[in-house]
């Protein structure tokens, strides 16, 4: 949304190519502020900041060899938000991406950062030839709504296939959007 070096500004999306190790920790405590806040970014809020380390240690290494790009938004040296696009990895699916782990910091959620990180991706997508985007999101949270409202097509529903503890369980909705 901007380019600005201001301390207090927030700047992005901008697109990183190789995580060194402080993106990584960078990652991984945003990915916890995010999933304590009660983000729907793969984990439930109790979890330990060792699992969100090994995974962030895992989408690094999916980004350093390319199977993914990470989007970012930073506010000064630190990340306050993060996208990953991955692209179709065999010739059938080439054509199309995967948007992943969108997450931005709690406390600038509902100003539009979210939707920046969107359409970055989408415009990353058109640059790398994909004709299509397709993104997952956990029913009971608004995600579904969120990304409706923003031009996603919900094409699928799994039911109750996300089990956040014993009796609460979430659908799992599938949504995509045409790029060309």
């Amino acid at each position: 949304m901007n380019g600005t070096a201001d301390p207090g500004t927030v700047t992005g999306p901008h697109l990183v190519e190789t995580l060194t190790p402080a993106l990584v920790e960078a990652l991984a405590q945003l990915w916890l502020r995010v999933s304590r806040g009660g983000g729907a970014v793969d984990f439930t809020p109790d979890v330990d900041i060792a699992e969100i380390q090994a995974a962030a240690v895992l989408v690094g290494a999916e980004v350093t060899e390319r199977r993914s790009r990470m989007l970012v938004l930073r506010r000064g040296p630190d990340l306050v938000g993060v996208a990953f696009l991955q692209p179709g990895a065999q010739p059938l699916v080439e054509h199309r991406g995967m948007v992943k782990r969108l997450m931005v910091d709690p406390a600038l959620q509902g100003r539009g950062w979210g939707a920046a990180l969107l359409e970055s991706c989408a415009e990353h997508a058109r640059r790398l030839g994909l004709e299509q985007l397709y993104l997952s999101a956990w029913g009971g949270t608004g995600l579904p709504e969120y990304y409706a409202r923003r031009g996603w097509r919900e094409v699928g529903r799994l039911p109750r296939a996300i089990r956040l503890a014993p009796g609460d369980e979430r659908d799992e909705v599938w949504f995509h959007r045409r790029l060309v």
